[in-house]
């Protein structure tokens, strides 16, 4: 009788071991590669959602250049390449348009009185909002577009004239955009990046895309 538990006592402790063994053999397999849900996630196509928060950046000015940066003059980038249509194309190589800034740079705008400085900060939200309203189907970029175009002719020496500029450059690469005539002259921002008088030196970030 003992020899029988004995044996059965064997085959239990046998059977332990195995079970250990194989548990310990699996966990020293490499993990398989995961599903890559975030690679898909970056894949998936921007929705409406996603552009209209990347579009809250046009409702943020340039701000104060970093201290200590005064005494290096800006450099000036290279021209930028032809923009899509319905941008136009114009004589000379002296135009920059806003997405030729790729980083950080400092550039020189004129400060605005209180009243112009409140009007003018006001109508950003606007602009950032109609911009991605314009995306949907049956919309307009009309109202982003006068908009952007008030400023210019208001404030054309301001930081808003700046976002203004880039909004209509962004709007400009659009197959909708072909009506509103929105020229490269229109987008140029070189006289940003010259000191004048009265002017104050700002940083601009690059616009994202």
């Amino acid at each position: 009788m003992n020899s029988i538990w004995l044996k059965i006592a064997g085959l239990a402790a046998v059977a332990v071991l195995v079970i250990v063994v194989l548990g310990r053999f699996q966990s020293d397999k490499p993990a398989a590669p995961s599903t890559s849900v975030e690679s898909k996630e970056t894949e998936k196509p921007k929705t409406f959602y996603d552009m209209a928060e990347r579009d809250r950046q046009f409702a943020a000015v340039p701000q104060p250049a970093e201290p200590g940066a005064a005494e290096e003059p800006p450099a000036t980038p290279e021209p930028a390449p032809p923009a899509p249509t319905p941008a136009q194309p114009v004589a000379g190589n002296d135009i920059i348009l806003p997405s030729s800034i790729t980083k950080t740079t400092p550039l020189y705008f004129k400060p605005l009185g209180e009243e112009d400085e409140i009007a003018a900060e006001q109508l950003l939200p606007w602009v950032s909002t109609n911009r991605s309203i314009g995306r949907l189907p049956m919309m307009s970029y009309g109202p982003t577009v006068r908009t952007c175009r008030d400023i210019l002719s208001r404030w054309p020496e301001s930081k808003y004239a700046y976002v203004a500029k880039a909004v209509l450059e962004d709007i400009s690469t659009s197959s909708r955009a072909a009506g509103f005539n929105i020229t490269r002259q229109e987008l140029d921002i070189s006289r940003f990046f010259k000191q004048r008088p009265g002017t104050q030196k700002l940083d601009v970030e690059p616009i994202r895309r």
